[in-house]
Formats: C-alpha cells, structure tokens, sequence
C-alpha cells in the first residue's frame, strides 16, 4: 500500500468501516510511514473536536432549518475543497458518518465566530505533507529547467554551463529529457534526448547534432539517483518533508498566489552543507508551481537548477518513451557501459581504486576536494595515476577527455555517492580514511549506522563488519588523532 491509497481510506478506518484486510494494510503502513502516522493524528484530532462540539450543538436550541441550511453550505464548501485538493478526506468522512454530520455543522458556526478555521486558506495556508498527497496521485507531469553549472578546478578559472531542458515524467513508461547544452568543443548549442527506462534499466542519450548514441546499464539504486538527478518533485517534496524545512508564507510569482517552503538541511542535499531549495506552491491548487535548487561544491563551484511551467495530468504514450536510434548514429565513447553502483560493495571498490590511484585513502570524501584531488593528482604519482595522465594527453577532443574522466572516476564516484546516501538517510557516516592507513585491520575509514545499537564498519584492509556501539566506540578511540 502507497501513500496515496492509505489516505484514501484513513477516514473509513477511523470510522470502522474498513473490511479486516484494508485494516491490516492500514495499519502496516502507518507503522512505517511518517507522513500518513501524522495525518492519522491530525484527523483523529480533528473528528474528536467535531464531535464534542457537535454534541453540545445538538443539545441546544438550534432550529433543523438554520442546521440544514448550516450543513448544506459546508457540505459545499468541503466539496470545493475536496476538488482543490484537501489532504483530509473530510468530505468522504461525511458521506459515511452520520454522527459527524452535525459536528460539522458546529464547526462551521464555530468558524463564522472566528474561534478556529478548516480549509480556509487564507488562515492555515497549504501543507506541504497534502502538497505531496496530490502530487503522488497524479501520473504524468512535464515542466522546464534551466540548468547552470560552474566548476573549478584548483589553481584554473571556473568554466560555467547552462542547460535548458524540458522533461517528462510518466509511471510506467520512465524520464524523457529533451535538453539544449553548449558543446565544449565549438560552443555550438548541441541538442540531447535523453531517456530513463525503468523496464530495460537503461539510460539512453540519443545526440542528433553529433548523430551518436549512448545506453548505459543501471541498477535499481543508481536508477533512483538518477530520477532524483532529474528533480522529480516527488521525491524532491518527500525528501524535504523528511528535513528541516521552514514556511516562508504566501506571496505572488508571476501573477500566482503561491506560498514558499525552503530548506538549507545539509541532508537535503547529501550532506553538502552550502545547498538549498525552495518550492513555490500554487494556493489555488495545491501544486507545485516554481522550484529553486542550489548546491555549493566549493568556493568556486556550484549548481543551480530552476524548474517551472508545471503541467500536470498531461497526455502520454508509449511512443513518447520509445527512442528510436536512427541507422547512421554510431555509438558514443560511453555506450555499453555499466553504471557505479551506490552500495557498500561500491564504496569499498572506490577505496581500493583511492589506493591504486593515491597510493593511501581521501583525505575527504566532499565531492569538490575529491574532483580537485583527482584531477590535479596531488598525491604521488602512483603508476595508476601516470598512466591515466598519459592518456588524458593523448586524448584528441575535448568529449574524449571528458570521457575518459569519467570511465576512470566510475570508483570514485560509487564512494562518494554511496556516502552522500548514508547522509541523506541520516545513517550519521563518519569518515577517517586521512587518519587511517590502508592494510590496517583494526583502523575505521568509515562506519554508520543501522540501528540504535548497531553500526556497519569498513577497516583499514577494506573488511566489513557490524558491531554494537560499545565495540565501535572502542575502534574510534583508537584512530590517531
């Protein structure tokens, strides 16, 4: 059971009148779901207000014409409000419940007297948590991003890239993402499609200018990474609903009544601490209407992301996600390639690759000091490392090198990746490869954790193990200083 279906019966439940298997599925959800636990709260709360002053309503004067006509109005209202996408399904809870029809009524005569507001609006303003309520029911969705990145490597002036893009999400079919970017050869804009396809685990990039193909194979976890990559509101609003967010209130964009949301939660963004995101809610539906992302690398790298033109429910077909590679497109210098896989087993192969290519661990494992060691080389020159300069060297274009990085950072990349996800899980890693000296069986390069007194541990000689938190803070006592 999703997110979407339990709501759908959380008002049935409260009132008994779920069969004994929608209970039971209820009721494993909300074990494990946050969300759906608060809303729970909040409607049981809500039903128990309505019907103590119901009852106190029903034991006075009130005419049955003023009641009916109370009643009439609010089912209305509720109805208005329901279409708009209210996060309790009050209206559901009056259709079944005979007990709560007069307690609504007392809460909208409560309402007239200023006491308390439902779905007003102008007074309780837009969850976030019924924002992804209705964005999770809604199957299909485009929007458009402009895409800026600048990266810098140490001692070189920034280079700096902006991408639009127009991207298209549909369940059951995958991403399509049709993008414009600058070819870092000729500065010509180069036009991409660029394809995720759940059913074949693949990415496909199709470049017409360049009339080249590339499919690279990923696993379910890359697969995820990548859909975030792409800013799926989805798991974007998800993931801030598990973060330290703030409300910032209503205003106008663009001629829309919108209210904002914004988090700086370094967990928000894996861990790098000099990101944020805003999200622009539409009041009138509900939805998501303008986002703004940003992540700061270093002092002077960082990438910024701005999504908007929302459209939501929009029509699709399975042609749309189909690419069709046209017969004189050869394939591209990444084509055929498997993905870095973000797992424990990753991380360790990116440890031993450190090794191979360093000569000992990172001394960090934030992405821009990594990408700045990697590409400078700073550490001696292992065999490792003087054979990829060399390569680099003989490289003939600019996408040649660029590719060549990235085939030989695919390690790396499993690292840190692998970290960032045990900080956006908030697993609390802790990394001490700069203290810890590669062969060293009882030295920790990093550890997180699983449970309350459980904690998995990768040593100096790249064994694993999980431990109790005694035992761990026995090892980190003993790393150097």
């Amino acid at each position: 059971m999703n997110c979407a279906e339990c709501k759908e019966l959380l008002v049935a439940s409260l009132e008994g009148l779920l069969d004994d298997s929608q209970s039971q599925a209820v009721e494993e959800h909300i074990k494990t779901c946050e969300i759906c636990r608060a809303e729970l709260k909040g409607l049981q709360t809500l039903r128990d207000r309505l019907i103590d002053n119901g009852e106190a309503l029903g034991q006075g004067s009130v005419e049955d014409e003023v009641m009916n006509r109370i009643f009439r109005e609010q089912n209305a209202r509720l109805k208005s409000a329901a279409q708009a996408g209210a996060g309790l399904r009050i209206r559901s809870l009056i259709m079944r419940s005979s007990v709560v029809k007069i307690a609504v009524a007392a809460a909208v005569v409560l309402v007239a007297l200023g006491a308390w507001s439902i779905w007003s609006g102008t007074q309780s303003g837009v969850a976030l948590a019924d924002v992804l309520a209705k964005v999770e029911q809604i199957r299909a969705f485009m929007y458009r991003v402009d895409h800026h990145m600048k990266i810098a490597a140490q001692g070189e002036s920034p280079g700096e890239t902006d991408t639009e893009m127009t991207v298209l999400f549909a369940d059951g079919y995958g991403m399509r993402v049709d993008a414009s970017t600058p070819d870092p050869d000729t500065g010509q804009m180069m036009e991409e499609q660029l394809y995720l396809l759940p059913e074949r685990k693949i990415m496909l990039r199709l470049t017409p200018t360049k009339k080249t193909y590339e499919r690279v194979t990923l696993d379910d976890s890359m697969f995820e990474a990548r859909r975030k990559e792409g800013n799926d509101p989805r798991l974007m609003i998800r993931k801030m609903l598990e973060c330290s967010y703030e409300d910032l209130g209503k205003t106008v964009l663009d001629g829309v009544e919108v209210q904002a949301f914004r988090t700086t939660d370094p967990a928000f963004t894996g861990g790098l601490s000099g990101g944020d995101a805003t999200l622009w809610v539409d009041v009138k539906t509900g939805l998501p209407f303008h986002v703004e992302r940003k992540i700061k690398l270093n002092e002077q790298s960082e990438i910024r992301a701005t999504q908007y033109d929302f459209q939501w429910d929009v029509p699709v077909s399975a042609a749309q996600f189909d690419p069709v590679i046209p017969p004189d497109f050869t394939p591209g210098l990444a084509d055929g390639t498997k993905a870095p896989a973000f797992s424990e087993r990753g991380a360790i192969e990116g440890l031993e690759f450190a090794i191979e290519f360093f000569g000992k661990y990172p001394e960090s494992l934030d992405p821009g000091e990594l990408m700045r060691t990697f590409q400078t080389r700073k550490a001696s020159l292992t065999p490792a490392a003087k054979e990829f300069g060399e390569e680099l060297a003989q490289a003939k274009s600019t996408e040649e090198r660029i590719a060549k990085v990235t085939e030989t950072m695919k390690p790396l990349q499993s690292l840190l990746m692998f970290h960032l996800s045990l900080v956006a899980q908030k697993q609390e890693p802790a990394y001490y490869g700069n203290l810890v000296e590669p062969g060293d069986k009882a030295g920790v390069v990093l550890r997180w954790k699983l449970s309350d007194n459980e904690y998995r541990v990768i040593f100096g000689d790249l064994h694993a193990e999980t431990v109790d938190a005694q035992t761990l803070a026995t090892l980190e006592a003993a790393v150097p200083k």
